[in-house]
């Protein structure tokens, strides 16, 4: 009989986007409705910063904003919190992983 394999407890670093330096939204700008990109305001973040009004050599209108600028970030962090530790309350360690890292752990209730 084959043991059970481990499973794996990954715990981002930023809550807001996953640790993807991105959100993507959707957003009506006049008569358009469409996807739009911010950056997260984490370290992974940065690589996604970008206004084209700042380049010496050739600027542009474009500009993508942060995350902060545009969404409750807050807001998406918590729901995105409360959606990973119900897909992984019930890995093995996952609480003492997350003690590790100076995380509460939440009380089920």
């Amino acid at each position: 009989m084959k043991g059970k394999k481990k499973e794996k407890i990954r715990i981002p670093s930023c809550w807001i986007c996953m640790d993807n330096g991105f959100i993507l939204y959707r957003k009506k700008v006049g008569e358009y409705e469409g996807e739009y990109v911010a950056h997260c305001t984490c370290q992974a973040g940065r690589d996604y910063a970008y206004d084209g009004t700042r380049c010496e050599k050739q600027k542009s209108p474009y500009y993508i904003p942060s995350v902060a600028e545009e969404l409750d970030h807050a807001g998406i962090g918590a729901k995105n919190f409360h959606d990973w530790w119900e897909r992984n309350k019930n890995k093995k360690g996952i609480e003492k992983a997350m003690e590790e890292l100076g995380m509460k752990v939440p009380k089920d209730g």
